[in-house]
């Protein structure tokens, strides 16, 4: 009697241990599968914002050969603009939803504001103006591309 209940202890222990160790399988691959699905998103959403704010610089440069060849804007071009600000603005808003990288965040931010006030410079500093834009751009591509291949 003593012997069959120590074989069926014996099973038991088995069979949690076993159980455990399926456990442990299982959430490793949960935690990969997470992993892979947020790098996943955030090389999706790196390069949706760089392109977007490329259309953005675009459109205000646009905007300053306009400005300087007077006062009239059209509907159209103010329309196309406004469209660019606000895929910058949803790409920005997919880049948070992919990470919390506060330094990578931060050079987005950069990246934006920079493009942004592109439009807005004043003549006199419209060189350095695109040339800080560029810059940043430059800086969240490498920044991204570090992060991913991290």
């Amino acid at each position: 009697m003593i012997a069959t209940l120590l074989a069926v202890l014996g099973t038991l222990a088995g069979t949690v241990v076993a159980g455990f160790m399926q456990h442990l399988t299982t959430t490793r691959t949960a935690r990969k599968a997470t992993a892979e699905l947020r790098r996943q998103a955030l090389a999706t959403a790196i390069p949706a914002l760089l392109a977007a704010l490329v259309r953005h610089r675009e459109q205000q440069y646009l905007k300053i050969v306009a400005r300087r060849e007077g006062p009239y804007e059209s509907a159209d071009a103010r329309q196309a603009r406004y469209a660019a600000r606000s895929a910058v603005t949803s790409a920005m808003d997919m880049l948070h939803m992919a990470t919390q990288a506060s330094g990578l965040l931060a050079l987005a931010q950069e990246a934006v504001d920079a493009a942004m006030f592109l439009g807005d410079a004043p003549e006199g500093e419209l060189d350095a103006a695109g040339l800080r834009a560029r810059k940043a751009h430059t800086a969240l591509r490498t920044a991204g591309a570090r992060h991913l291949y991290a």
